[in-house]
């Protein structure tokens, strides 16, 4: 247990508990490992557990044709999913993917009801933090129409290297294409731009970050927006609770 309490503290969220909460929720969980393109959720499925990332990061995303994907959210260790748990459904609107392997620790469903019906603290983290994913994806659906593939990569790659808490990425064509949200050629193409410029290294499968004040200038201001967003939900929690679903898609 002191092995798992020291690694849930990796996870901002767990982190960000009161210490009471925080016990009563690792008392309830266990740690996994996440590998790499394991599906861990399906969308229109009932999810058994919660999953809150140590040192791993996973897609989320939805069936925009019946074929292809589009991803609407990554998470890593500031955050968990499935988000819906925490909203009271079990069934889960987003497909889970894991793109950077590693542990998280995972928690049943009805523990969490049971520990979020309880405890007023962990309920309030867990609402804050839920708007702050409804934003995320309102958020990625205005990218999407205005911004372009180079800038949306560049995005993507700074929200990996924070989750992966590492300049090195192993990501496939196709896990790029799914996060950046656009066809693999067109990705490829991008990231030979940024290549040919200095700011990555990128063979198959395998991306290096060489110049991350490039990279950031590069993404769109999204990638910033986010941050203040987790920022916020850190350093007051109430202030995003207080705040109605809706507006957070405002």
């Amino acid at each position: 247990m002191t092995v798992q309490k020291d690694l849930s503290l990796k996870n901002r969220l767990i982190a960000g508990l009161p210490p009471s909460s925080r016990s009563a929720l690792l008392e309830h969980s266990e740690l996994v490992d996440l590998n790499l393109q394991e599906e861990l959720l399906v969308a229109g499925c009932t999810g058994n557990h919660a999953y809150f990332p140590i040192d791993s990061f996973v897609s989320l995303s939805l069936a925009v044709d019946g074929e292809n994907d589009l991803e609407i959210a990554l998470v890593g260790s500031e955050g968990m999913f499935n988000t819906t748990m925490v909203l009271g459904d079990p069934t889960s609107t987003l497909t889970s993917v894991v793109q950077g392997a590693g542990r998280a620790l995972r928690i049943h469903r009805n523990a969490l009801r049971l520990r979020r019906a309880e405890d007023a603290g962990l309920r309030q983290v867990l609402l804050g933090y839920a708007s702050v994913v409804l934003r995320q994806i309102a958020q990625r659906a205005a990218c999407l129409r205005c911004h372009s593939v180079p800038q949306r990569l560049a995005r993507s790659l700074l929200m990996a290297r924070d989750r992966a808490h590492s300049k090195e990425l192993f990501l496939t064509h196709e896990s790029l294409s799914l996060m950046v949200g656009a066809r693999r050629d067109t990705v490829s193409h991008a990231a030979g731009a940024l290549q040919k410029a200095g700011v990555i290294s990128y063979t198959r499968g395998y991306v290096l970050l060489l110049d991350e004040a490039a990279l950031a200038q590069a993404a769109c201001p999204c990638y910033e927006l986010d941050l203040q967003a987790y920022s916020q939900l850190q350093r007051h929690p109430e202030a995003v609770t207080d705040r109605p679903v809706d507006a957070a898609l405002s």
